[in-house]
């Protein structure tokens, strides 16, 4: 019995699916495209936003926000060879940012505001126009930005812990000192390249990311393992229990739980409506 087109593309994605969300959350082998159809690139924003809204969320409520309470310290400077600290939830988004844009996954992440604590990441032109339409209706922006000729999504970033409102008000050179909880702080801005976009593109920079938030926690916890000052110990175990961190397999687990669900339904959704498998 043989298998028409749709057919053989449904089977090569629930493959790739699989591998993904179920067998481990590592970049995908370098294989050629199997399948060509493609879907906007709101898809691969969607389910690039959702994973990292996940791993930075976890990041800020179950490392930073405990962390602080124990006695664990996150600043900017973090990297320095004299402190020893972890980076704040920006300075991690930051870190994904910069990984992405060494691996030649033609994403491009920051955080932008229209209060930064750093001009650089001071909203402009069309941008700010879309940010103050997605602060009143609080649903994501889609556009492609003339300055720069990129598809572009912008999603709203709330001040979701006390631990960020606390750090940009008393901020030496925060523009703002009255930000509360949930206040629109900013806004997640992805960039790419291409109006259209295949699923296999969408799982492989879907696993570039994932590599990206791992690497960045990783590179805090090689830090956090030769802290002098205020030992830690790297396992099982989170904050909220003490001067402990979870181990990167720990921390990306607990992304995936959060996230995986949300995005693979994307996708299946996605690629039902295109191949009419009933996927």
């Amino acid at each position: 019995m043989k298998l028409k087109g749709r057919h053989l593309f449904g089977l090569a994605l629930l493959t790739l699916l699989v591998y993904l969300f179920v067998s481990a959350p590592e970049p995908l082998p370098e294989a050629k495209p199997a399948v060509s159809a493609k879907f906007p690139v709101k898809l691969l924003f969607d389910v690039l936003a959702a994973e990292q809204h996940a791993a930075r969320g976890i990041y800020t409520r179950r490392v930073v926000g405990p962390g602080l309470k124990t006695g664990m310290k996150f600043t900017e400077d973090w990297t320095d060879t004299d402190v020893e600290a972890g980076p704040l939830p920006a300075i991690f988004l930051r870190g994904v940012s910069i990984q992405l844009q060494s691996s030649n996954s033609e994403v491009g992440l920051f955080l932008g505001s229209d209060y930064p604590l750093s001009p650089l990441n001071k909203f402009t032109g069309i941008q700010i126009q879309h940010f103050e339409e997605i602060k009143k209706e609080g649903n994501p922006a889609f556009f492609l930005d003339p300055s720069n000729n990129m598809y572009t999504a912008m999603f709203l970033d709330p001040a979701g812990a006390p631990s960020c409102v606390s750090c940009h008000n008393n901020h030496p050179d925060t523009p703002k000192l009255d930000w509360q909880l949930n206040d629109p702080m900013g806004a997640t801005t992805w960039l790419y390249p291409r109006e259209n976009v295949s699923a296999e593109e969408v799982l492989t920079r879907l696993a570039i990311l994932r590599t990206a938030m791992r690497d960045v926690y990783q590179v805090y916890l090689d830090k956090a393992s030769a802290f002098t000052e205020a030992p830690v110990e790297i396992g099982a175990q989170w904050p909220k229990d003490g001067f402990y961190l979870p181990d990167a397999d720990q921390f990306m687990q607990a992304v995936a739980e959060q996230a995986s669900g949300d995005s693979l339904q994307t996708l299946l959704k996605a690629i039902g409506a295109q191949t009419h498998v009933g996927l």
